[in-house]
């Protein structure tokens, strides 16, 4: 089934948006790596896989529906350099990424498939922006050392 206009347009700006994370959690996750941060790196490589997963989705969806996109041109990432700056950067993006989905949704009214993957991003980015703001509160309750040797 061939898709256009603005739902096109939309998959389109959805699919930057996920190529973006997945880029952008690929740098904090060899960070976490190099800094020794397993738990951290365990995670993220979780969200990863999952943001990698709905990407596939997406991009096979466009292929069926003769969407041409650009893969070519992602956002600018916003690496953290500090473990606070990666979960405020990640929080972000998946915030971001959550909007675009929404909005997407909502034009995907007749297009089940389109609104189901949308549907599913929405709580996959909602879950994440949780976590993100969790951890940062714990970090502000506990300290950044203290969290670092305990949860990291």
């Amino acid at each position: 089934m061939k898709i256009t206009g603005e739902l096109a347009m939309g998959l389109a700006a959805l699919v930057q948006v996920h190529a973006t994370i997945l880029q952008q959690l690929r740098v904090h996750r060899n960070i976490c790596k190099l800094w020794g941060y397993q738990k951290l790196f365990d995670k993220i490589s979780s969200h990863r896989e999952d943001v990698s997963d709905h990407l596939d989705s997406l991009i096979l969806r466009m292929l069926s529906a003769e969407i041409n996109f650009d893969l070519q041109n992602i956002n600018k990432l916003n690496i953290g350099q500090t473990v606070e700056e990666i979960f405020v950067s990640d929080r972000e993006m998946a915030d971001s990424c959550k909007e675009v989905a929404l909005k997407l949704s909502n034009i995907a009214n007749q297009n089940i498939d389109v609104r189901q993957i949308t549907e599913k991003i929405v709580l996959m980015q909602t879950a994440h922006i949780n976590y993100t703001g969790q951890q940062l509160e714990l970090v502000r309750q506990m300290g950044t050392q203290l969290y670092l040797a305990t949860r990291c």
